[in-house]
């Protein structure tokens, strides 16, 4: 699969994606992967198929909204109602959800395990719900914190609480806002950002000892499954962690 392909969502001027992309193909030409701006399912389809986009990274706020307009979704598409990734192969259109590796990667490749471990999800959008499937099936017990509490989420209040639980912490929200969220944090906790952009658990983490993994490592292992499904090519991941620090 040669392209053209892309990155879409809104805002996406400073996302990473690009510059990820061709650190993992080099070989390709310039304008292979494309930046596109869109707030909503539809606009963003039209403007894939006008563009002749084979597949494309799929972010805020589309992670949704564009399930309905692919024909086939995986399976952690289905268990997360979020997509991060669609591709066009034979006319028809399929869903994919690579965040659920991303999170799970992170974790194995600092050595970090965590099956029988609590674990804390802060949010319950897409990139939440990724989180909380992939600690789920490390064997985590799994609590979801949310702004808006309902059935099955306990509210942002109760994060402290939460925190003397659980040891493994993965936040997607802004959190920078309400440091006092993190306060019970200690050195034995685990910490993984979503956000690359903001990184806003890090101050309170690195104030309370704890292990800090930043979002570069979720957008890192979430783009190597996620390039090959696209091209189906493998990337080089060396450089890929070179670009990133990692």
């Amino acid at each position: 699969m040669l392209g053209p392909f892309a990155i879409i969502g809104h805002p996406v001027g400073k996302s990473m994606s690009p510059r990820l992309f061709c650190a993992a193909y080099p070989q390709l030409p310039p304008g292979t992967y494309l930046v596109v701006e869109a707030d909503r399912g539809q606009t963003a389809m039209h403007k894939m198929e006008t563009l002749g986009i084979r597949a494309a990274n799929i972010t805020m706020p589309l992670k949704t909204d564009c399930i309905p307009c692919a024909q086939q979704v995986s399976d952690q598409v289905l268990q997360t109602n979020a997509t991060n990734l669609l591709r066009k192969e034979n006319g028809t259109w399929s869903a994919w959800n690579t965040d659920v590796t991303g999170v799970s990667e992170s974790f194995r490749a600092t050595g970090v395990t965590l099956a029988g471990r609590q674990a804390l999800v802060l949010g319950a959008g897409g990139a939440g719900r990724a989180a909380a499937l992939a600690l789920e099936q490390a064997g985590a017990r799994v609590f979801i914190a949310n702004r808006t509490p309902r059935e099955g989420l306990f509210s942002l209040d109760s994060v402290p609480d939460l925190l003397a639980a659980c040891s493994v912490v993965v936040n997607t929200i802004p959190v920078a806002q309400k440091e006092e969220l993190l306060r019970n944090l200690t050195k034995n906790h685990t910490v993984l950002d979503a956000s690359y952009t903001q990184a806003p658990a890090k101050k309170a983490t690195l104030q309370a000892g704890a292990c800090y993994l930043s979002g570069y490592h979720w957008l890192y292992h979430q783009a190597v499954e996620g390039f090959q499904i696209m091209t189906g090519l493998e990337p080089d991941t060396g450089a890929m962690r070179r670009l990133l620090g990692l």
